[in-house]
């Protein structure tokens, strides 16, 4: 795993550190048809990895077994490239597609958030948690 400068991410880190990842976890009810959402779900995957976003590490949906719910993961290097995300999101098309197939039941910010940063993902309701303790291994 790399940044997007070319370091060798570490592979580890010394206990109760904390870091520069900053981490969307979404937390979704399916509003539209299942598999329009589905559909929507492959092609913003699509979209997201053809962006210019070197510091997105992961951009992942999760469907519940009965296709009602939905998780989506984003992993970013640090403050500004999760700011980089939102900002090509709210400049897509796919905004206002996401708004009439989702309901947003969480949305939930992890990690070193910077208040320009801060100031987009309260508008939409984020609940921002700052690192407390804990290691990574990869």
């Amino acid at each position: 795993l790399f940044f997007s400068n070319g370091d060798l991410v570490m592979t580890k880190s010394d206990p109760n550190t904390g870091g520069s990842v900053v981490t969307y976890i979404f937390e979704l009810g399916l509003i539209g048809d299942p598999e329009t959402c589905k559909n929507f779900i492959k092609e913003s995957g699509t979209y997201t990895h053809g962006c210019n976003e070197p510091k997105t590490i992961r951009f992942e949906w999760y469907l519940s077994a009965d296709e009602t719910s939905a998780t989506l993961l984003e992993l970013f290097e640090d403050s500004d490239g999760a700011k980089l995300r939102v900002e090509n999101l709210l400049a897509s098309s796919l905004v206002g597609r996401f708004q009439e197939l989702f309901e947003i039941k969480s949305f939930t910010v992890l990690g070193p958030v910077k208040e320009d940063l801060n100031d987009i993902v309260t508008q939409f309701g984020a609940e921002i948690r700052k690192y407390a303790a804990g290691f990574y291994r990869l």
